[in-house]
């Protein structure tokens, strides 16, 4: 079995729209190139320190390289970064990594691996030195990737007159980027954004057949997707003057698909997107780098449950959403296809639904054994950003009221709704709920948007 001794920061380099990123695995070179479409590098640095721009660069160029941890290194060399970032962020590293990367070494069964040790060749690290945001701009730099979630963020904004910017980003993982981007674009018709910035990446060690052809055994590539993102987001947050970064994660993300005993850990599939780490970044951005910056999400107070719920006042904008990873808009084989058909099917007039899906998801065969992971009857929940056991259950149980008929229905009524042990109400009560507490919305937004949750 082929193993991987050093992976390394070769080369970082911020050109006048984007930043080519080169790294090396042993013997291998992969290149990652951040676009940013309405950002100037050479108008940012007559605004901001020179110093600013290249540790924020450096920033995404450490946690872009996290995806090579996927083949689990000894050493992480970061040179020639080094002296643009600063002691916390060799926390922040660990930390990341292990949230986010449970699943892989869970996958792998890799249970006596930490993570690789961070390599440099400065004597220490800077010391930070946090840079205000310059303007007192209170426009929102609202993130979307084109799912319910997004939206309905955006929606809540517009419905109290908060103005917000939208952030799109495309990814070479999900496909083509103007075919993201125009699928996105479809999506927001539906608000009124201020302006709409667009970000894309393309990247070659996702995108290539490295991983089958050299790793076979590797169960895949891990991305910290979420906490890069949000690196990459300053740049725009710099140009634009926004001191706000709303994303739409769901108090749902905050629990794990399983407990793994070995190493009496939470494995959390959506960990990027938690609550936990949302605070870690949140605090580490505003000591480190912008300090007058603050990240949340606008969705942390409610269950997907009750998102589903709220979405249902859109009808129009259902056919334009997507959020299957595996093949846009949707492949309708995957867990996420199967959970987000629950949730529209259980709040939707079930013919809209349909119009979209053009297939009864619950009479997939192949998709039996999933519906079995999310209402818990195996060792865990599929590895997707979906919603809890018992919200799973609580929506396939309104879609058997409407009627709706399927394989994994047959199956629902069987094994799980004669179970005495289920307390339906208070389930309801659970996710039909607005959490005032265990969120980082400021107190001003909070009061405007509390009402719309």
């Amino acid at each position: 079995m082929m193993k991987i001794e050093v992976i390394k920061i070769d080369e970082l380099k911020i050109h006048e729209h984007h930043l080519d990123i080169i790294y090396s695995a042993d013997k291998f070179k992969f290149c990652t190139k951040v676009f940013y479409h309405d950002v100037s590098f050479s108008a940012l640095k007559i605004k901001y320190p020179q110093k600013l721009i290249e540790g924020i660069a450096a920033h995404i160029a450490l946690f872009e390289g996290m995806k090579l941890c996927s083949l689990f290194p000894k050493y992480y060399d970061i040179s020639v970064i080094a002296e643009h970032l600063e002691k916390p962020v060799l926390d922040l590293f660990g930390k990341i990594y292990q949230g986010v990367f449970a699943q892989h070494w869970y996958e792998n069964n890799v249970s006596d691996y930490q993570q690789p040790e961070i390599i440099y060749s400065q004597v220490s690290l800077e010391k930070s030195n946090p840079f205000p945001i310059l303007g007192d701009n209170s426009t929102i730099l609202a993130g979307c990737g084109g799912g319910k979630d997004s939206i309905l963020a955006m929606k809540m904004l517009q419905e109290v007159d908060i103005p917000f910017a939208s952030m799109q980003y495309s990814h070479s993982v999900y496909g083509k980027a103007d075919i993201q981007h125009n699928l996105i674009s479809g999506v927001l018709e539906h608000v009124k954004p201020v302006k709409n910035h667009k970000i894309s990446i393309y990247d070659d060690f996702i995108d290539f057949p490295f991983l089958q052809l050299y790793f076979p055994e590797n169960s895949g590539i891990t991305v910290p997707e979420t906490p890069v993102s949000i690196f990459e987001s300053l740049f725009i947050m710099l140009d634009g003057g926004y001191h706000y970064l709303s994303l739409a994660h769901e108090k749902s993300a905050n629990t794990g698909n399983l407990f793994w005993e070995e190493l009496g850990l939470e494995v959390n599939h959506q960990w990027g997107k938690s609550f936990v780490a949302e605070q870690i970044l949140d605090q580490f951005i505003r000591e480190n780098l912008l300090s007058n910056f603050q990240y949340f999400s606008l969705l942390q107070p409610i269950y997907d449950f009750r998102i589903f719920k709220n979405f249902s006042k859109y009808p129009e904008v259902l056919p334009k959403i997507h959020s299957c990873n595996i093949q846009k808009p949707w492949c309708k084989k995957c867990p996420k296809c199967a959970y987000v058909w629950v949730g529209l099917m259980a709040f939707f007039q079930p013919d809209i639904v349909d119009a979209v899906f053009e297939v009864n998801l619950f009479n997939d065969e192949d998709l039996l054994t999933t519906f079995r992971q999310m209402v818990g009857l195996t060792k865990h929940t599929p590895f997707e950003c979906i919603g809890e056991i018992d919200e799973s259950r609580l929506m396939i149980k309104k879609c058997l009221e409407k009627g709706l008929s399927g394989k994994a229905l047959d199956m629902f009524a069987q094994e799980i709704l004669p179970d005495p042990a289920i307390n339906w109400q208070k389930l309801e009560a659970k996710y039909d709920r607005v959490y005032q507490t265990e969120h980082s919305i400021p107190n001003w937004l909070f009061t405007q948007i509390e009402g719309n949750l």
